[in-house]
């Protein structure tokens, strides 16, 4: 056995050694992120600042020989009654073929965050590999498309998916952006169908990283990239993300320096390659094969497989796993006798429900010591050593009292038990995963055939043996389970920071239970001592000192920081012609905390604010509103309102000038009116008819829509919303209120206006 270990990890350190360095510079990237991040800074679509990072990667890829044009088109998404005027830079370098392999990232970012991981991290990887790509000989025509307006509902790729240059030749493509700044980015999602695009990946990328139970996460989660889009199409592709250090996420802390060398030189180098070996494949070739599975190894090596071996494997783990718990029941039977073989069951799944009752008993004191809901968001590391010193001094609680049960019901001490009672488990989940989640489903095969496959070739009495096959199951469930756990521990603690939801408190319990009930009972099978311990009173006193400790750190831990801040949203509603504006903060913690020279009267609110347009409630859980003077007149107006008789109808034209850039505008109708056409599409929201506008040009948008006869009285009701992230005379480039606190928050800002047309006089129909 040690000689065939041996050989794996030659061969795994020969693959690791043969792949050649690709020429990926991370100077160069870096000098791309603080172009657009840093000097630039915050570029949402519309605005100057976003014009002047898009003609910064044109004349990039200029440089690098490519040939670039600037699609302008009107985006729209119907289905959420949204139109964009975006810009996508499309670059192309010829090759041998007309198929094109395409790299593709968005230069926009959020208002509130100067974008450097999101995604000026994409474009500065996809700007590099266009450099190095570029000027080698390639088989496939090579595509650089990089979008605009994607923070805004993915507009850009929207967009891009109607332009028939790109569509009728695009084969495939590496789609960059990210949710963190640190690390390399995780391949979490692939498709439509063509299992096959994984392989270049697993193959050639120098520093692999990714997981296919990933893909399963991501379909839960209230997110979506450019690839959403492209996916629709049919044309396979890899979606990049960096998760790590995802606490900046759209928010003023996403800077150049906070983004790390790691996240650009590795991603960098894993794309190049990755995108070489595709350009020596036969791009055109279409299949079925879905879900594929995939992972890494140590960041060394990458493994792929289709469904085939994926239900291959399950059915293999499945059945050895039925009978190697058979063999090690009846051993377990034979050694313990069938009453004391029960008695285990029930106190190990007491020790089970110890251990996970003082984890979420820990989180749920920590929080109610605290004057926060989430004390452990700003250092994570102290409550997860404080829940995980919990569980363990109440396992080892019950093993005690165990302890002082009769002699007659203590059973022998042999790793054999615990397989009898892991492996059933193991099965379930095994066997579920398989059904639900064939993507993920490997967590649990791969180490359920380790140890199934390796029980059944022993002698179950045999002691050696066993803890042999433990040590062969823990380095399988190891290798999968703990550096993932890890990783999904940090991205889960932001992640949940920005849902709007209270955490609940058995959250992180269930996390650490799931890893711990696929790499503890290896461990304990293998190192578990066969005669009682000499002085267990000195193991109580050192877990009784960590869990102190840990608390101690816990309790006494910031819940905020300034690099991990808390996020807090807050919105001011001017409707026409008021003297005074409704103003709203909201967050995931209950207190205000607003600097004094804040407006008064403030009070927590659960119901929708009141306003001339029917608006939603925030979402998140604390919400406090006041009024007070409104922060200044709208920073658009409508030029121009007409309604002409038409037949059998009336046409309306409205047509907004902004001035300032980067306003988004919405055309309400009064309440029951919908247009029979819109040159925008719309949607019916609360009971208003209503289509959106996102970045406003500076000569203005026109919204014009036809109507059936009846309405006609009712048309000069109809208004515009103009939304703003910039508070009329605040401070920062974000143009914040001087009253919001940023030390140890950040916050997202929206003001929207009802602008009402000028008085009309409704067309009179034609006499007959």
């Amino acid at each position: 056995m040690r000689r065939g270990v041996a050989v794996s990890l030659l061969l795994i350190s020969a693959a690791a050694c043969s792949r050649p360095a690709p020429r990926f510079s991370l100077d160069n990237a870096r000098a791309h992120v603080q172009m657009l991040a840093g000097t630039i800074g915050s570029r949402p679509i519309g605005t100057p600042e976003n014009a002047r990072a898009r003609q910064y990667i044109v004349d990039q890829l200029r440089l690098y020989g490519f040939d670039v044009r600037v699609q302008e088109a009107d985006a729209r998404r119907a289905a959420f009654g949204r139109t964009a005027h975006v810009s996508n830079v499309i670059a192309v370098k010829a090759g041998a073929e007309r198929g094109a392999l395409g790299i593709m990232s968005h230069y926009d970012s959020v208002p509130e965050a100067p974008g450097a991981a999101d995604d000026a991290h994409g474009v500065a990887v996809a700007l590099e590999a266009a450099r190095v790509l570029g000027a080698s000989q390639r088989r496939h025509t090579l595509f650089i498309l990089v979008t605009d307006g994607e923070e805004m509902g993915l507009m850009g790729a929207a967009a891009l998916t109607a332009d028939r240059g790109v569509m009728d030749r695009l084969q495939a493509y590496i789609n960059l952006d990210s949710i963190g700044a640190s690390g390399p980015a995780l391949l979490f999602e692939t498709g439509p169908s063509n299992g096959w695009i994984v392989k270049p990946w697993a193959r050639s990328a120098p520093h692999p990283r990714g997981d296919s139970y990933s893909t399963e996460i991501y379909k839960r989660l209230p997110n979506d990239t450019d690839f959403s889009i492209l996916r629709r199409q049919e044309i396979p592709g890899l979606n990049f993300a960096v998760i790590g250090d995802s606490y900046p996420y759209h928010t003023a802390r996403d800077t150049a320096d906070r983004l790390a060398d790691s996240a650009l030189r590795l991603t960098g180098e894993n794309v190049v390659q990755t995108a070489a070996a595709l350009d020596a494949m036969d791009l055109g070739a279409r299949t079925t094969v879905d879900d594929p599975t995939f992972f890494d190894i140590g960041q060394t090596v990458g493994v792929s497989w289709g469904p085939v071996t994926t239900w291959f494997i399950a059915a293999l783990a499945l059945a050895t796993g039925l009978l190697a718990w058979f063999k090690a029941l009846t051993a377990s039977v034979r050694l313990a006798g069938l009453g004391r073989w029960i008695l285990d069951v029930v106190w190990t799944l007491l020790g089970v429900a110890a251990v996970a009752g003082a984890m979420i008993g820990g989180t749920w004191a920590l929080r109610a010591a605290r004057a926060v809901y989430h004390p452990w968001y700003a250092r994570p590391h102290w409550m997860l050593l404080m829940i995980l010193a919990l569980g363990t001094i109440a396992g080892w609680g019950v093993t005690r009292l165990g302890a002082l049960l009769p002699a007659r019901a203590h059973g022998p001490r042999h790793p054999i038990l615990v397989w009898s009672m892991t492996l059933p488990v193991w099965i379930v989940f095994a066997g579920v995963g398989a059904v639900l989640g064939p993507s993920a489903a490997y967590l649990w095969t791969l180490p359920l055939l380790a140890a199934g496959a390796g029980l059944l070739l022993i002698p179950a009495d045999n002691v050696p043996a066993v803890r042999a096959v433990s040590v062969v199951a823990l380095a399988v469930a190891g290798t999968l389970w703990l550096r993932g756990a890890v990783d999904f521990l940090g991205f889960i603690v932001a992640l949940l920071g920005r849902l709007p939801i209270i955490t609940p408190v058995w959250a992180f319990a269930a996390v650490l239970l799931s890893c711990a009930a696929v790499v503890v009972p290896p461990l304990i099978a293998s190192v578990a001592a066969l005669k009682p311990l000499a002085r267990p009173p000195i193991i109580t006193a050192a877990l009784l000192v960590v869990v102190v400790v840990t608390a101690g750190f816990a309790f006494a831990a910031p819940a905020y920081t300034y690099d991990r801040p808390q996020r807090r949203s807050a919105r001011v509603l001017v409707d026409a012609g008021a003297t005074t504006a409704t103003y709203e903060v909201a967050s995931q913690e209950p207190g205000l905390d607003l600097d004094t020279a804040a407006p008064g009267g403030w009070s927590r609110v659960s119901d929708a604010p009141k306003f001339s347009v029917p608006i939603s409630r925030f979402s998140l859980p604390f919400v406090f509103r006041t009024t007070a003077p409104p922060p200044g007149p709208a920073p658009a107006a409508i030029s121009v309102f007409t309604l002409k008789s038409i037949a059998g109808g009336t046409e309306l034209t409205m047509t907004i000038v902004p001035q300032t850039p980067g306003l988004t505008a919405t055309f309400v109708l009064p309440d029951g009116v919908i247009p029979a056409r819109s040159n925008f599409p719309g949607t019916n929201a609360r009971g208003r008819w209503r289509a959106t506008y996102i970045g406003i040009p500076s000569d203005g948008v026109t919204w014009t829509a036809s109507f059936k006869s009846g309405v006609e009285a009712k048309l000069p009701a109809a208004v515009a919303v103009i939304a703003s992230s910039r508070f009329p005379g605040g401070a920062g480039w974000q143009s914040l209120p001087a009253w919001l606190p940023q030390e140890h928050a950040v916050w997202r800002m929206d003001i929207l206006w009802v602008v009402p047309p000028p008085a009309v006089i409704p067309p009179v129909p034609p006499i007959r």
